[in-house]
């Protein structure tokens, strides 16, 4: 077991990847990293072993090692993600099995959906028809200081009113300075980012979404999609994606795949993404359980 990287570029997060080797072959690899601000009794643990090597212990030994090294940092807390194809059930994949068996619980499941692209123009025109008393403001890559605030603060609203489930989780707190670093640091691993911010007609901040393009031009994240509770009702959800989606096809028209993650109780973004098209394809399982 040997370390390979830490900590990274990211200014608010301790991460750390480490691999499993047997002679020049890695059989294994896991990443551990925690928030350094917020959740300060909680850790992340990922961990991957190819078929190949599967039920020979690499798993559990990394677990061990994971497991360990959070709990030196004062973690008490580690949550996993597993993700099921479509259809099938978590205690018959192997990553639920191996979860279950150290005591893992599912907080909360989350839909992962694709749309395939491009979206058909009628799709798009169907919710890009101005809101009256609305305004859309979009951006590829960083967004300029003075509207980092504003975004900020929608950021911060977003992460305490996203469903979490049974999770044991706080919601970070955002400022423009730590949203202003998270994008140009996105900007610098290779993502291409654009975001669509909605406002009244007075500048009042409504609503926001952003879209990550990976560096193969090929692949799409959805990242955030947020409407303020005193703004919902308008068809806003759908006009911010619409925008976002008409940017993306004019600065990426190479794009193939949006992929997203919504929790599987949040009724309205779950209609939103039917109506554009994205189909599921996996179900993922946000799983939780006590160490130390």
């Amino acid at each position: 077991m040997r370390s390979l990287a830490a900590n990274g570029t990211n200014p608010n997060r301790h991460r750390e990847a480490w691999g499993a080797w047997n002679g020049d072959t890695c059989v294994g690899g896991m990443l551990v990293e925690w928030a350094r601000q917020e959740n300060p009794h909680r850790a992340e643990i990922d961990i991957a072993v190819p078929v190949p090597h599967r039920r020979q212990g690499v798993g559990a030994a990394l677990w061990e090692a994971g497991a360990q090294l959070a709990a030196s940092a004062g973690r008490t807390t580690v949550n996993v993600e597993v993700h099921v194809p479509r259809g099938r059930r978590l205690d018959e994949w192997p990553g639920g099995r191996f979860a279950r068996a150290r005591g893992f619980v599912s907080g909360i499941a989350e839909d992962r959906l694709v749309l395939d692209l491009p979206v058909p123009g009628q799709a798009l025109e169907r919710y890009e028809r101005p809101a009256p008393g609305y305004r859309t403001h979009s951006w590829h890559g960083p967004m300029p200081a003075d509207w980092l605030p504003a975004l900020a603060e929608l950021v911060s609203e977003m992460a305490a009113d996203v469903p979490t489930g049974d999770l044991d989780v706080e919601a970070a707190r955002w400022d423009a300075e730590r949203v202003g670093a998270n994008q140009e640091r996105l900007t610098t691993i290779g993502y291409a980012l654009i975001t669509t911010v909605i406002t009244t007609g007075s500048g009042e901040p409504a609503g926001y979404t952003q879209l990550l393009v990976d560096s193969d031009g090929v692949h799409v994240h959805q990242d955030d999609t947020y409407i303020r509770r005193a703004h919902r009702g308008h068809r806003l959800g759908g006009l911010t994606k619409a925008r976002n989606l008409r940017e993306l096809a004019e600065r990426h028209p190479q794009a193939r795949h949006v992929h997203t993650w919504t929790a599987e109780s949040n009724d309205a973004m779950q209609a939103i993404n039917e109506r554009f098209g994205f189909r599921p394809v996996e179900t993922s399982h946000s799983m939780e359980s006590s160490i130390g």
